[in-house]
């Protein structure tokens, strides 16, 4: 193999952009151009799969969802796009079935060269038959907890993302808190990113993340820039107590400290909408914890009133 390669002399030329030995240079080259033949003929080895499709695919069912009705249609989709939704009373027969004989009297030269490329372009299709099936947008689940890392064994990556593809989701948006660490700064949502990203082969469903809003990082506006412009796509806050040690609840002053922030990036705050007066105190008093009544007379609806109007008087001075 490597007597292919030319005498090292004439790597002299990429010293002009390169700052090592011919030797050193040649290999980099090299390195770089098998690199970006892979990267041309198999994108998936470097790039992730939900990238354009490289074929044209068909799918057909009686059941397609469109904005005003169920019809039976041909969904054509191209570089992971819907380009068409035909409507279609019965199954489409491939063409390559509908292809002439060249032998046929009738057949012309012209014919037969348009059934050839007809024949060229049908193999660049993928025909998928989901006749009884339904085919329907995407569903997108903004409240999912995936506890990657630390409690993976309450829900994981791969489990909650496999789910939600059943379902007919295919975005979640995780939950910041029951994972440990919660990501409520930028070195969490690295280790949140590592350990999603882990299971390779094991993420079912597009993923986004919502970051936490504490008071221990409500009123530093770098922690919180820093964790926005990361990519997580808003940030979730707890006016009550949030269950788990690492997840302190918000003030109302922590709210406003940070609604600053959240306007500069134009991000939304998802907020569990339970305020306790100082004087309401979490208690099950001496009920059974396990039933589902004790938990709901614990939390009373005045909590969420109280949220609520604190919220939408902030929203009516601004």
């Amino acid at each position: 193999m490597f007597g292919l390669l030319p005498p090292i002399s004439y790597w002299g030329w990429t010293r002009y952009f390169l700052p090592f030995d011919e030797t050193a240079n040649a290999f980099i080259v090299m390195t770089i151009a098998i690199c970006l033949g892979l990267l041309q003929s198999h994108p998936d080895v470097f790039l992730p799969p939900t990238l354009p499709m490289e074929h044209k695919i068909e799918l057909y069912s009686n059941k397609v969802v469109t904005p005003n009705e169920v019809i039976p249609a041909l969904v054509t989709v191209y570089h992971g796009r819907i380009q068409s939704i035909e409507r279609m009373e019965k199954k489409p027969m491939r063409r390559l079935e509908e292809k002439p004989s060249p032998s046929s009297t009738h057949s012309t030269k012209n014919d037969i060269d348009n059934n050839k490329k007809k024949l060229a372009l049908d193999k660049d299709k993928h025909f998928y038959d989901f006749t009884d099936k339904v085919i329907m947008p995407g569903l997108v689940d903004l409240h999912v907890h995936l506890n990657e890392p630390g409690r993976t064994e309450w829900e994981g990556v791969e489990s909650g993302t496999r789910s939600a593809a059943v379902g007919g989701v295919t975005t979640v948006v995780d939950m910041p808190l029951n994972s440990i660490p919660s990501t409520v700064d930028v070195k969490s949502f690295e280790a949140k990113l590592r350990a999603v990203r882990k299971p390779r082969g094991k993420i079912f469903v597009d993923i986004a993340f919502w970051g936490g809003l504490v008071p221990q990082n409500a009123h530093n506006a770098t922690v919180l820039e820093d964790l926005l412009s990361k990519g997580v796509v808003g940030l979730k806050a707890f006016m009550s107590p949030a269950g788990t040690e690492d997840f302190d609840q918000s003030s109302v002053n922590d709210i406003k400290a940070a609604a600053a922030i959240l306007t500069k990036f134009n991000a939304p705050l998802m907020v569990h909408a339970e305020l306790p007066p100082q004087n309401d105190v979490l208690s099950s008093n001496g009920k059974d914890p396990r039933k589902y009544s004790t938990y709901m007379n614990s939390r009373p609806k005045k909590w969420e009133k109280v949220c609520l109007f604190f919220h939408f008087c902030s929203c009516v001075r601004k």
